[in-house]
């Protein structure tokens, strides 16, 4: 029976991941978190997850639960996202790097055989766009992190391949730009996903920072992080996440068009600090079914959860700050 582990389960990816993994042969996920939390797990498929209770950053908590799961499969997704890091650093070098070795040493020296990990990377490893030369910016450009988070996912990459070149085991890491749509919350590029919160509920909002962004769909991610995990794959590798970059001024203009509401860039706007122009090219063949959905359409299809969300009285105002 195959069963993955994943860290971080309870937040927006790992519930997205799950309902792909499910949909498509897994039978069991382990869920490791500080949270006993299944308000965001499908109540369709809370019968084939397991959550074990525990901080990423007590090893002795990870090694038990990786050792009692039975997992043949993991996906690293538990983070403390920027720009909470900025605000407490000590925090967020902690379970950034600490907690991320944790889990790379428990898998590295337990019995059961392991057949992939996948790690969560991000866009914040590479530096502001006007320092990659070309039309798009490839895995091989240089890591030129705008902030601690982006060097913590930099070290995260590390301890990835020396898993791989370690164990042996097909490890893959996986880059992120902004994730969009139903389940996100958290996070400096959360601020579209409150945009499309707020024309759910017909309010106005304006996005707090101006310039691009690389956009993937929520259920894109959950699908990436899935099929990273279960298609064919050896050796090591370090993938931008399938995506899309476009100006936040398109984004906004897009779902005004589509809501009806007033959406636009803050007056006091900073600039997006995260590369834009991922190319796609790499992870498209190695794992080619891999979807991309186009930016309107996960507008709309965000816009119609929202708005059920509402009527099931799940979304508020209140949600919005």
């Amino acid at each position: 029976m195959s069963i993955t582990f994943v860290s971080g389960l309870t937040g927006c990816i790992g519930t997205a991941t799950i309902a792909y993994l499910f949909e498509h042969g897994v039978e069991q996920v382990i869920g490791f978190s500080r949270h006993q939390d299944w308000s965001r797990i499908p109540a369709a498929y809370r019968d084939r997850v397991r959550l074990i209770q525990g901080d990423i950053v007590d090893l002795p908590a990870v090694q038990q639960a990786l050792e009692t799961s039975g997992a043949d499969r993991i996906i690293h997704l538990a983070a403390f996202q920027s720009p909470d890091c900025q605000e407490n650093p000590l925090l967020g070098v902690t379970v950034n790097v600490l907690g991320t070795a944790n889990l790379f040493h428990a898998a590295a020296r337990i019995d059961q055989t392991i057949e992939r990990f996948v790690f969560a990377s991000s866009a914040a490893v590479y530096g502001p766009r006007d320092l990659y030369p070309g039309g798009e910016v490839t895995e091989a450009g240089a890591y030129l992190p705008p902030n601690l988070y982006g060097y913590w996912k930099t070290a995260g990459e590390g301890m990835a391949q020396a898993y791989q070149l370690e164990t042996g085991v097909p490890t893959v890491s996986l880059r992120l730009g902004t994730t969009y749509g139903p389940g996100r919350d958290k996070g400096l590029t959360s601020a579209p996903t409150t945009a499309l919160k707020a024309a759910a509920l017909g309010r106005p909002y304006a996005i707090p920072y101006k310039g691009h962004e690389h956009y993937h769909f929520v259920d894109d991610v959950g699908a990436g992080f899935a099929q990273a995990t279960t298609e064919p794959f050896e050796g090591y590798g370090v993938f931008n996440l399938r995506g899309k970059t476009y100006p936040v001024e398109d984004f906004c203009s897009l779902l005004r068009k589509v809501s009806g509401t007033e959406i636009s860039i803050s007056e006091n706007a900073t600039r997006m600090p995260f590369v834009c122009d991922m190319s796609e090219s790499a992870i498209v063949e190695n794992f080619p079914a891999m979807p991309r959905t186009q930016l309107r359409d996960g507008i709309e299809r965000s816009l119609d959860r929202f708005r059920q969300s509402i009527a099931e009285g799940h979304l508020t105002e209140s949600d919005l700050n």
